[in-house]
């Protein structure tokens, strides 16, 4: 099979199963996903061993956009940085969309298999928030940042929470502008972010 087609089978695989996972956690079958795709289950499993490995493609994909995007030089000020930080944390979720990764995380509630694979793809967001938060205090964007691990849990828990008040009919812009203006409130700006002090 040529690259270009095993890749729209992928694509056509998770977007297949994500719902399903949704509404059934980790109780679906390759059978089930296959027939949703439209492919044959052989074609499906030769793809991907079992559907958990499906859910981890879906995960990744969206992390490697994230990681390109937080390796980019960034200039402007602390919100300019924290719009970018938001903006990763979206890429992170882009194979889902922000409803479907709502509804996934609600489910993990009740399936611990789910739970764990929800967890485990947390912690690399998680490590690459912390790597873009310290190459914001090594740049002299913010100042140090105390008790990274909670600070970073809280910025990845707010932008949870932002996200659910797209469910209640806010439009992205206006999530990402009070998100943004919330994380920013945690941080002290860096020499590089104040404005110059004029002397009379």
């Amino acid at each position: 099979m040529p690259p270009a087609k095993k890749k729209d089978l992928d694509s056509q695989l998770i977007s297949a199963a994500l719902p399903l996972f949704a509404e059934k956690g980790m109780m679906v079958t390759m059978e089930e996903i296959a027939a949703q795709a439209g492919a044959d289950v052989s074609v499906a499993r030769e793809r991907f061993e079992d559907p958990v490995d499906i859910l981890h493609e879906a995960y990744r994909r969206g992390q490697s956009d994230m990681e390109r995007l937080f390796r980019k030089t960034i200039t402007g000020t602390l919100e300019e940085h924290m719009g970018v930080l938001f903006d990763g944390m979206m890429l992170s979720i882009k194979s889902f969309g922000p409803q479907m990764y709502l509804e996934m995380v609600y489910q993990a509630t009740k399936d611990t298999v789910l739970m764990e694979v929800v967890k485990r793809q947390s912690g690399k967001v998680n490590f690459a928030v912390k790597a873009f938060l310290m190459d914001m205090v090594g740049r002299s964007i913010i100042e140090g940042v105390e008790g990274v691990e909670k600070v970073n849990q809280e910025l990845v828990a707010t932008f949870v929470e932002h996200l659910a008040q797209l469910l209640e009919g806010k439009k992205l812009p206006a999530v990402k502008r009070a998100w943004v203006k919330q994380a920013s409130a945690m941080f002290t700006p860096g020499a590089k972010t104040m404005p110059p002090v004029m002397f009379e």
